[in-house]
């Protein structure tokens, strides 16, 4: 069997009853590196953070954000009495969510402390010391809430006689070690106690502590809630103005974005000027966000897109059409298919880069606006950088061409 030691709770010095500005703008630039911490992942980083946060400014939200960061890395024990804390407050007396979270997991947690009962026989002890921390030797026979881990007991008697042993307690364990202390003081005998019990299967960061509109000090977590989503879930919509050439939407775009899922959204936009008119297009998307906290994201897409495109035809003489001059208007169809790479740019900005591939489905219509006939052929919707149906009309272009776009976007979500 296998036993931890007991883990301390960490109790914020004590505050002034008006911390200075400075003190407060400190304590909140921590607590947004606390929750910057806790997002990636780096709970003993947010657990240290927000504890600085309370030898500055003490207010129950913290306590709860502590606790969370406690139970996250592990330090079980500390994260009771932190969500103890949070809720003896009257200041959370009102937070009926939090205090009904706050109770639930001091249950919960409880449920999962390992216990240790260190028993001595023989010598009496003199002193008791776990984990490097004296404790009252009132302790032994007891059993006392430690955290998963691997932790060691020393106990020494009247005499002289020092006994160590170390081990490791998983959740739930309950141990107890049986320590026979000789009133002859022999030499010090370390005998080493093992766990033998399977690895337990565990879940942390339920929970993730954010800070507010506004910079309130504030958190979404609450029991029967899901852990907050990561901001490319929420901001579903985004609308975006773009530059670009080749796509179907032409040299400025206005489109609008929306992912009901982080990983899969459609897209509408339209724009111009272009050489094949004022363009559409929809576009499905599948998208991979990197990295926790993640800032960017690639993805793919497919879809088609319609232009209104009108070209003039000018015939000469024995071409055998009735009049000389005339103009066709036709929508031109194409297929698009290209890749994203996409940048978050704060909680609510996105920059875009898009290129790929548009083929040209209906082309064989601009090639039958001509009639089989030589004819001239000049475009009423015109592009400055030269796009133009009217390589297709004479059949001198390939019906396949690359495009590519850049767009800044701002997100929309609750």
């Amino acid at each position: 069997m296998a036993w931890p030691a007991a883990a301390r709770a960490q109790v914020p010095a004590p505050v002034s009853e008006a911390p200075s500005p400075e003190a407060v703008e400190e304590a909140r630039r921590l607590f947004r590196d606390g929750v910057v911490a806790a997002e990636a992942g780096r709970w003993d980083d947010a657990r240290d953070l927000f504890t600085r946060v309370l030898r500055l400014r003490s207010a129950p939200l913290v306590h709860f954000n502590l606790a969370l960061a406690c139970r996250n890395s592990n330090h079980l024990v500390e994260a009771i009495e932190q969500f103890r804390q949070f809720a003896r407050d009257p200041a959370a007396a009102a937070d009926t969510a939090r205090m009904t979270a706050a109770a639930a997991e001091i249950e919960e947690l409880t449920r999962r402390l390992p216990r240790l009962q260190v028993v001595v026989s023989g010598d009496a002890p003199q002193g008791f010391v776990l984990d490097t921390r004296d404790r009252d030797v009132a302790l032994l026979g007891q059993e006392i809430a430690v955290d998963p881990g691997n932790h060691t007991v020393e106990v020494r008697g009247r005499a002289g006689d020092r006994q160590v042993r170390e081990g490791n307690l998983r959740e739930g364990d309950r141990t107890r070690v049986e320590i026979t202390l000789t009133p002859s003081a022999p030499d010090p005998v370390t005998t080493p106690v093992r766990t033998t019990a399977p690895p337990r299967a565990q879940s942390f960061g339920h929970w993730v502590a954010r800070p507010g509109p506004g910079g309130r000090w504030v958190d979404w977590a609450a029991r029967g809630t899901p852990a907050p989503p990561s901001v490319w879930e929420r901001r579903p919509f985004t609308l975006a103005l773009g530059l670009g050439g080749g796509s179907p939407v032409g040299i400025v775009s206005l489109s609008m974005r929306y992912f009901p899922q982080r990983w899969f959204g459609l897209e509408v936009a339209g724009g111009g000027p272009s050489g094949y008119g004022a363009g559409f297009l929809l576009h499905a998307h599948v998208r991979v966000p990197l990295a926790a906290p993640s800032i960017y994201a690639i993805g793919l897409f497919v879809g088609p897109g319609v232009n209104l495109t009108g070209v003039q035809l000018t015939c000469g003489p024995g071409c055998g059409a009735p009049t000389e001059t005339r103009v066709e208007r036709l929508a031109t169809l194409s297929l698009d298919v290209g890749t994203s790479h996409e940048w978050r740019l704060g909680d609510h900005f996105t920059l875009r880069l898009t290129a790929g591939l548009r083929w040209l489905v209906n082309r064989a219509d601009l090639r039958a606006v001509a009639g089989g006939q030589s004819v001239g052929c000049t475009s009423t919707t015109g592009s400055p950088f030269g796009e133009t149906p009217c390589g297709h009309v004479t059949g001198d272009d390939a019906g396949i061409g690359g495009f590519l776009g850049l767009d800044i976007g701002y997100g929309i979500g609750p």
